[in-house]
């Protein structure tokens, strides 16, 4: 419970950033918007509410976000908190906030201190997990407490008129005042009510509001007045003003949201008085002005109330009706003008500038692609560039934010479990595993009865080039099924790269992670694109499979020369694309199974290579180019 209100809590503080962000700009607008009439500063209030309703997914220039780059996607503390942590995880796990490109050149080779590390700041996580569920609790129960509050004024409005009788004189159509039939484009079937319980006229209801009004009210006053409620009922301002209450329950703790529900409601009120004087005309203020001050007399149980209208804040409205005029045309086109720029700059979503990162993914696919194939020194740099990006790799979920506090504590853990797989830590891996567990990987045959762990050889390293590249890849987290998948990169010392998937279950409880179920897929000889899919789901590219960057493709090239281009096993000729994408990519050399074939290419420096899963008429391709010139191919494929 105290996750699912942590995740909660934490998606709200990310939405109220924004939130704040859009009532603040619509303050300032309606600062500019003073001295004109209020039914346009009542229509801003409509830009906050979708800000608060919806996650919209359009992008702009225009849009005030730019102003707030840190609003990208780590809008609260307690966000960018647990996102560090995030960020930290992508390459050694939990284990710091900062310098994270150092620690993760360093992870791997920390041993012991890494798991300590690691475990003292998964506690520290864990513990922010705990204060933003505790948080979210308050949040939750503030909510409940609104709405309790929203039913109770409800429930005293009715009891306050559950006396009252229908005004017969005025709720007949041929009595109805202004706007109730004369200057309204759909019948509105009103009633007027009256009651001597009341101290001033209001409007009770959503979907059938009445109109109530205290007893022996002077005729003019009364028109004045039922004009006003009809007003309301005509634009829908009970249902507004329900919903805007229901988004307070929701953002109460934001001090801001109260200051926009409460000028919304000022404007609404000052909005219908205007409409009153724009068709009764000028000559009414003073009489309407009075009757609002006589009404201000009395004291307002109703004034809070989600589902009532009545006339309050009567001394600001007196001053908006006596300084009211009809702005000119002119004025009036600016001011819609000023509208759509507001509504455009906070409806739409920070446009990201992603030009630095295109320049560099075209670079890097221009390297991949190059005619020029790297020796010396100018190899070292790309495959220095190349490692750097695979360090920067993450797991992906399939149901969790990348914040999520499951998503990251799981993704720790998993990491220790990965490398502890990789060593063949049996003390870590039976602490991790549950009984059930250790029976799956005993069928196996990776666990025996005496607690040895794995093999001699194939076997997952736990880096290549020098800690540069991890010999493992978590590719996905569902932390809602608590079931994850690794990639491990098994090698021989021909050498030679497999690779291996495994599935495991996990349960977390009281801080405690556990693997209950594990499966171990090994793809040593690929027939189906299912399975190609699975070993390679970003193809070869920053992946041990990519002999230019794992520190084997030298070697392999070496010995293949030495033995006129065979490899070590004798059954291939790595020096002909095909047969080296069969083998380096660990196919099945049943052509029924997979047929594999070169796309003719203009350009000699680089082949295409298509691969034919013949039992499912499925298709898969990879690039090949030479290791250096004369010698093998290898994969040097580009992500699909």
């Amino acid at each position: 419970m105290m996750e699912e209100l942590s995740r909660m809590f934490l998606a709200f503080l990310s939405k109220n950033a924004t939130v704040t962000v859009v009532i603040l700009a619509v303050l300032l607008a309606r600062l500019f918007l003073r001295k004109m009439p209020k039914k346009y500063s009542y229509f801003l209030w409509a830009i906050v509410g979708i800000r608060m309703l919806f996650d919209l997914p359009f992008a702009s220039k225009f849009s005030i976000f730019n102003l707030f780059r840190g609003l990208s996607g780590r809008t609260s503390t307690a966000e960018r908190v647990l996102s560090s942590g995030q960020d930290v995880t992508d390459t050694i796990g939990i284990s710091g906030i900062s310098n994270v490109k150092n620690a993760a050149n360093t992870a791997v080779t920390a041993g012991n201190t890494f798991h300590s590390s690691a475990a003292a700041s998964s506690a520290a996580l864990i513990m922010s997990q705990r204060i933003l569920g505790i948080a979210g609790l308050i949040w939750l129960i503030g909510i409940i407490v609104f709405l309790a509050y929203g039913i109770f004024s409800y429930v005293k409005c009715r009891i306050l008129v559950r006396t009252a009788v229908l005004a017969n004189d005025v709720s007949r159509n041929d009595r109805q005042p202004w706007p109730l039939k004369q200057h309204s484009r759909r019948a509105l079937k009103l009633t007027v009510w009256e009651c001597d319980r009341i101290p001033s006229p209001f409007v009770l209801g959503i979907i059938r509001p009445r109109i109530y009004i205290p007893f022996r009210m002077g005729e003019q006053e009364q028109a004045y007045i039922l004009a006003h409620e009809a007003c309301h009922i005509r634009r829908l301002d009970s249902l507004w003003k329900f919903v805007a209450f229901l988004l307070l329950a929701v953002y109460w703790c934001n001090p801001l949201a109260w200051v926009a529900f409460l000028c919304m409601v000022r404007d609404m009120e000052m909005s219908c008085d205007e409409a009153v004087i724009e068709q009764f005309g000028n000559e009414i203020k003073q009489g309407y002005s009075n009757s609002l001050l006589a009404f201000a007399l009395e004291r307002h149980p109703y004034s809070f109330a989600p589902v009532a209208f009545g006339e309050g804040d009567a001394g600001r409205r007196i001053k908006n009706v006596l300084n009211f005029k009809k702005p000119q045309t002119w004025v009036a086109i600016v001011v819609i003008v000023l509208l759509v720029i507001v509504g455009i700059s906070c409806l739409t979503n920070r446009k990201d500038s992603n030009e630095p990162q295109n320049n560099t993914q075209q670079q890097n696919d221009s390297e991949i692609t190059s005619t020029e194939v790297p020796t010396g020194t100018e190899a070292d740099t790309e495959i220095e560039n190349t490692t750097t990006e695979t360090t920067e790799q993450s797991a992906t979920s399939t149901n969790a934010e990348p914040d999520d506090p499951a998503f990251i504590f799981a993704k720790a853990r998993l990491k220790k479990w990965a490398e502890a797989f990789c060593r063949r830590d049996v003390q870590t891996i039976a602490s991790m595993t549950s009984d059930d567990a250790k029976a799956d990987m005993k069928k196996e045959m990776i666990l025996d009865d005496n607690s040895n762990f794995g093999w001699s050889s194939p076997w997952p390293q736990l880096s290549y080039q020098e800690n540069k590249i991890p010999g493992w890849n978590i590719i996905d987290i569902d932390t809602r099924k608590n079931i994850a998948s690794i990639l491990y990169y098994a090698w021989t010392s021909d050498p030679h790269v497999t690779v291996w998937a495994e599935t495991l279950e996990y349960t977390l409880k009281d801080d405690v992670f556990t693997i209950t179920g594990e499966k171990l897929e090994q793809f040593d000889e690929i027939a189906n694109a299912a399975d190609f899919d699975k070993a390679y789901p970003k193809r070869t590219v920053s992946t041990p499979m990519d002999y230019r960057i794992n520190g084997l493709g030298e070697t392999l090239n070496d010995h293949a020369m030495s033995a006129n281009g065979m490899s070590p096993d004798g059954q291939f000729d790595l020096t002909d694309p095909v047969q080296a994408a069969t083998y380096l990519l660990n196919l099945s050399t049943d052509t029924n199974k997979a047929e594999v074939t070169t796309v003719p290419g203009t350009d000699s420096s680089f082949v295409t290579v298509n691969i034919h899963f013949t039992g499912e008429n499925q298709d898969r391709s990879v690039v090949m180019r030479p290791y250096k010139t004369g010698g093998i191919w290898i994969v040097s494929d580009k992500v699909p």
